[in-house]
């Protein structure tokens, strides 16, 4: 089917009922900023299925531009610092959460840039086939995404936990596909892949406590005797 503002909504539901369930998974504060993840993104492809509703003039053109820039302000300011953050938060092993921070830190700074570009430049989306296209971070496009890939992809790679290893990889496939086909939808697809696989999370908490296991960082082990 093609992706539409009802595709949005639907998967929004869908992703949303599987991030409240993801919640109640939580056994430590440490693990709610990635056990919040799926419900933000459906909650992100909801906004997105009322850019999808301005565009095709079905509300008014105000509403739809502050969707557009909830949207924007998530997908490009908001997530290459949060999800970084939330997968360093869990990783138990040391020497990964030094090369997490760092990535972390990227995020920061594209987060930062975004941002501005965001309060500073024109945003715009316009209907591309059957997805949307959003402009407005101007000639930097291109090494900002990059570095926006690193950072997010990166960490999600890293990580010891299995399911987070998967939602990267899956992830970095996804944008080379989406870049090499339909380049102009990147921030528009690769976010409604990640709202869908986004509930590996959940998977990742059941483990943990069907073993009754839960990642223990290695600094907060005491030595033994």
């Amino acid at each position: 089917m093609c992706f539409s503002a009802e595709a949005d909504f639907v998967s929004g539901v869908v992703v949303g009922t599987v991030g409240v369930a993801t919640l109640r998974e939580v056994r430590d504060r440490r693990e709610l900023p990635l056990a919040a993840l799926p419900l933000a993104f459906a909650l992100h492809q909801i906004t997105e299925g009322f850019v999808w509703l301005g565009l095709e003039g079905k509300i008014s053109d105000s509403a739809g531009n502050t969707a557009m820039y909830g949207y924007v302000f998530y997908a490009w300011a908001l997530l290459p610092f949060f999800a970084p953050l939330a997968v360093m938060l869990v990783e138990p092993e040391r020497r990964r959460r030094r090369i997490m921070t760092v990535l972390v830190a990227l995020g920061a700074c594209v987060g930062a840039y975004l941002l501005v570009a965001v309060a500073t430049n024109p945003i715009s989306a316009h209907i591309v086939g059957d997805s949307i296209d959003y402009r407005g971070v101007g000639d930097s496009g291109d090494l900002v995404t990059a570095l926006y890939v690193v950072a997010t992809c990166g960490t999600w790679l890293l990580s010891s936990q299995r399911h987070v290893v998967w939602f990267g990889v899956a992830n970095l496939a996804a944008v080379a596909l989406i870049a090499w086909n339909q380049r102009e939808a990147l921030t528009s697809l690769w976010c409604i892949w990640g709202a869908i696989v986004s509930m590996l999370f959940y998977l990742q908490f059941r483990e943990w406590r069907s073993s009754d296991t839960r990642p223990v960082r290695e600094a907060e082990v005491a030595p033994a005797g």
